[in-house]
């Protein structure tokens, strides 16, 4: 399946490479896919102009795996729209990726992303529904963190948050988490004794609580960001008055930078970074800091397990390079790198650093929203990752 997209994909590219390739940037309009698309099977519009919708979607079928499930078939779904002048209102989107593996399998994320008018309020949201079975290796620093298993669970995820606008980019908001895994079992047991803990005896876990967002965000899109930055300070308050199982604090600190080398063609350095750790209070093993679990709409750590470094507080740093390979912006590249730690279980030190690097193509499948196909392979010691999705990494 994979294969067979990205052959089809490389065909098109290959259709709509040599309309101005060998050109300056700014003397060439731009390209995406679908015109490709339109153009080749000469698909009648009916008079209608894309860039006239209100609505921009994009769609890529793909698969992808599930940990302990096999293959799985993914579909990521993205609509992009303003609500508001285009002037004065940045652009939101909402992605749908549900999936279903050959194993019965199967799990379905939302996630809205939508500026007001104006930019006077910002809402997002993360709603998951999972049938997920994870690799584990325990926590940083345990007697069992080179020994790997699976850990089954279901998995609802609902996180929701308002933020206001209270000056040109910054914004304060409110919101509410909630994680709840049910039906968790170990895939070997005894083996493995701590993996759970502080919650080994429990088939289920719950942590519901507020989370207060302080934000700063220069960028005019979230999807494709071409400049700006972005601050991000996340504090979290699990509590039993509502429905945790205890109470437990986090912070979570992100951070983006974007430097553009030109006007007409992507060509841009991206860096990010980030900081999770739990302040206070015992959380549950499935929801302490992990390396793939952090907030954001494509998980970090590309070349690195989902879940393979898990403790009460994760470093994270990555950057990339993005740069047009066509001058119609059809076709571009990345190349990047990151690295990840994870602090000896119960401290805030990091003794272990975990390198990987990777590159990939980017195919612009919508010009109007910016939205790209991405394509990247990935590298760490003792392990590989291919990744197909909608949007830029970070």
């Amino acid at each position: 399946m994979q294969v067979r997209n990205i052959l089809l994909v490389a065909f098109l590219i290959c259709s709509g490479v040599s309309q101005g390739s060998a050109q300056s940037r700014d003397s060439v309009p731009p390209v995406d896919i679908v015109e490709v698309i339109i153009k080749k099977f000469k698909i009648d519009l009916k008079g209608k102009k894309r860039e006239d919708r209100k609505v921009y979607f994009s769609l890529f079928p793909t698969q992808g795996g599930v940990p302990s499930g096999g293959r799985a078939l993914v579909t990521s779904f993205n609509a992009a729209f303003y609500l508001g002048d285009k002037s004065n209102t940045r652009i939101s989107s909402i992605y749908f990726i549900p999936y279903i593996s050959f194993t019965g399998k199967y799990g379905f994320f939302v996630r809205p992303n939508i500026w007001l008018s104006k930019n006077t309020w910002y809402f997002t949201g993360d709603y998951r529904i999972l049938n997920y079975p994870q690799n584990t290796w325990g926590v940083e620093g345990g007697p069992n963190s080179e020994i790997q298993t699976v850990i089954d669970n279901d998995y609802f995820r609902f996180y929701q948050t308002a933020v206001k606008r209270v000056g040109t980019n910054w914004g304060l908001g409110v919101g509410y988490m909630l994680d709840h895994h049910y039906n968790i079992s170990e895939e070997t047991s005894g083996e493995f004794e701590g993996h759970l803990k502080p919650y080994s005896t429990k088939s289920s876990t719950t942590s519901s609580g507020l989370v207060f967002p302080l934000v700063y965000d220069s960028r005019l899109s979230q999807i494709n960001p071409q400049n700006g930055s972005l601050l991000l300070f996340n504090y979290r308050f699990n509590s039993p008055a509502f429905g945790s199982d205890r109470e437990w604090h986090s912070l979570y600190i992100d951070s983006r930078k974007y430097f553009p080398f030109s006007k007409y063609r992507q060509n841009l350095i991206a860096l990010r970074g980030y900081y999770w750790t739990v302040l206070s209070g015992q959380a549950p093993y499935l929801d302490l800091p992990s390396i793939g679990w952090d907030l954001a709409l494509i998980a970090s750590g590309r070349g690195i397990q989902q879940s393979r470094y898990r403790s009460n507080a994760l470093l994270y740093f990555e950057s990339e390079y993005r740069f047009d390979i066509t001058a119609n912006g059809l076709l571009g590249g990345v190349v990047f790198s990151n690295v990840t730690s994870a602090s000896v279980y119960g401290t805030q030190d990091f003794q272990s650093w975990h390198p990987a690097i990777g590159t990939g193509l980017r195919v612009k499948f919508n010009k109007y929203s910016r939205t790209n196909v991405l394509m990247d392979i990935a590298f760490s010691k003792g392990y590989t990752g291919l990744y197909l999705n909608i949007g830029e990494a970070f």
